[in-house]
Order: structure tokens, then sequence, then C-alpha cells
């Protein structure tokens, strides 16, 4: 069995068992683009007799691709790649040597990429399609006046290795390696014919999106209602009517990495106003709150920013905000006790008591 093969084995094996791994991607159809440098190994040019070793320069290559991808970070796509190199040095050296070789491909890509409870996802990937390379007056070889102007395609593979970084929660940049093979050209059609293979290496950066992706579900803002107060004893004597019961404790939520208040949150928090006037209180205090995934100094900084954003809201509904203190809990007292780097809907929130 060639190398080659084995190694397409083995990174099918790594990739496909691990596609049920937990993990909370937006899933959808996506499309993306990637360009970077393409280093092409020797051309051996073989006819029966004789050799031409083809030497080329590094060039661009670009890369389109689509597919799907699942939330569990499985990813199936296709993807066309494209090279032009510019012929090098040729040996044995008969002359001057020009000419390019062209490349294209079309590959079928299964890929898989893994949570690491941040931003960034380190994957590994692994493709089968077909290969058409094209030499564009390439020489001179075998003898000085023979120049190669040849096409031939077949059976080809590629292996990648990388990262992929979550600008946001349906945009990815990415940048990787990616090896690629095209096995026993044969150019037939040529005087002398001759037969050769392809093997490629590149580094790519691209950016690609996911659309028609179904948002988190946020959990619905809720309302903490504690319970009244006794009723007053009776007394002999009339007494005036009680003070109005009001809520004294609230909860909003928020949607991953956001501290804009929703709808439902604005309504709770229409409420929080309401009964503060109400009840004529002097003093509001409030608590934001993150989950565990990502950096712990980002999600303190994230949680001041929500417990802000309450209170600008509040100060909006005519509450004095010098009444209103804020304080940032970051990843500390969880509603719901996670590990580190889980997104989990309840901890996302802000908390706002009347003392």
């Amino acid at each position: 069995m060639k190398l080659h093969h084995l190694l397409m084995g083995t990174a099918l094996a790594l990739v496909l068992p691990v596609a049920a791994t937990a993990q909370s991607l937006p899933e959808g159809p996506y499309i993306g683009a990637q360009i970077g440098v393409s280093w092409l190994q020797d051309l051996d040019l073989k006819t029966a007799t004789t050799t031409a070793k083809v030497n080329p320069k590094e060039t661009i290559a670009s890369v389109l691709e689509t597919g799907y991808q699942f939330g569990d970070g499985l990813r199936l796509g296709v993807e066309g790649g494209f090279s032009i190199h510019q012929v090098d040095t040729i040996s044995p050296n008969l002359g001057n040597p020009i000419g390019d070789v062209t490349t294209f491909t079309l590959m079928g890509v299964v890929q898989k990429e893994f949570d690491t409870g941040s931003a960034f996802r380190p994957y590994v990937s692994a493709g089968l399609g077909w290969g058409w390379v094209d030499t564009d007056n390439v020489g001179p070889v075998f003898t000085a006046p023979y120049y190669s102007n040849a096409a031939q395609d077949n059976f080809a593979y590629q292996l990648g290795v990388g990262v992929a970084y979550a600008l946001a929660s349906d945009l990815d940049l990415t940048i990787g390696y990616r090896y690629q093979g095209i096995d026993d050209l044969k150019f037939k059609n040529e005087t002398p014919t001759y037969k050769s293979n392809y093997s490629s290496h590149s580094v790519l950066i691209g950016v690609r999106t996911v659309f028609g992706a179904a948002p988190e579900k946020a959990v619905p803002a809720t309302t903490v209602v504690s319970p009244p107060p006794p009723p007053p004893a009776p007394a002999p004597a009339p007494v005036a009517a009680p003070a109005p019961t009001i809520t004294r404790n609230f909860t909003v939520f928020f949607d991953w990495d956001r501290s804009t208040l929703s709808a439902d949150a604005q309504q709770v928090l229409q409420n929080v106003a309401r009964d503060a006037k109400a009840g004529k209180v002097v003093q509001i205090n409030v608590a934001g709150h993150a989950d565990t995934s990502g950096p712990t100094d980002y999600n303190q900084k994230l949680s001041q920013r929500r417990a802000e954003a309450v209170r600008e809201y509040l100060a909006s509904q005519g509450l004095p905000s010098n009444q209103i203190a804020v304080e940032a809990k970051g990843e500390t007292d969880l509603l719901v006790p996670t590990a580190d780097g889980i997104r989990e809907p309840s901890n996302r929130r802000a908390v706002i008591v009347f003392p």
C-alpha cells in the first residue's frame, strides 16, 4: 500500500469516529473562500528511457468551498482549488527553462472541528476527488526542441489540518495547511509518451459563513417573585390600607456573548421600574453574570456590560441612575453549575434586587 493511501485511511479513521463529540455550533449550509501560498514538488516527467525533473516556483493558490455544517463540529462539503506554477529550473538543462503548470481540483471533503470552550477550534480534514494538470509550453524537456503542452487528469486526494476562529456565531476565520496529490498522470498523446505524479503543499487563510442557522434558543426572561408579607395583625381601631405589594427580585437573560437587552428583558425591566416607583424604592442593586464559555477576564467584562445595560434602561424609565448600584460577577455564582467552557443560557443573566 502506498504511503498516501495509508495517510488517507488514517485521517478518515480519525475524523469519522469523533463526529458525535458534543459541541454547540450553528447548523446549516455554508460557503467560504481561501487564499494562500502553494509549493509544488518537483514534477518528474518520465519516458521509457529518461526523466526530466521540472522544479516549479511557489505561487498563489485559491479555494472556493461549500457544504453543510452540523452542530457537533462535523462538516461535509465540496472544494474547488486553482493554482498556476511557473517553471523555475529543469534538469537536465537543455536550454532556458520556460512554461507553467496549471492545476484545478474538485474535492469532496469531510472535516471535523474540536470544541475548546473558546473562539478557537482546531480541525482535521480529508478529501477525495479529481484533479486536472495542464503543462503549458514547459521545456525544453527530453530533447532540446521539445516543449510539453499537454493536459491530463486523474484521481486526487488531500489532507488538511488547521484552526478556525469564530469572528461571530455564523462567521469564521480559518488558517491551515493542506497536502494534495494526484497519482499516475499518463500523457499518452505526447511524443514521446511520459507519466508523472503531482504533490503540493499549501498554507491557506480564509473566511467562511453559515446560512440559515437557527439562533440559539434564548431562555425566556422570568420574574422571581418574593412571597408576600404576612397580613397585618388585626387592630381594634381602623388602620390605613397597607402599601401595595411589589416584587423585589427580578432576573433578565442575555444571548451568548451579548449585552443587548431582548424584548422580553425590556418588559421585565419595565416591571422593575413600575414596582420601584410604587414601593418608593431608593436603592437598586444589579449584578451581571456570564457563563463559563470564553476566557475568565473577558466574561468578567461582559458581565459588567450586562449590568450597565440594565442600569441604563432603568434610567430611561425614570429611575435615578445614582440609586442603581451595579457589580460584575463574571463566571462566579452560576445559576446552573457547569464545567469550564460550557455555553449555559441560564448563567447569562443580570439579577435586580431591591435590598
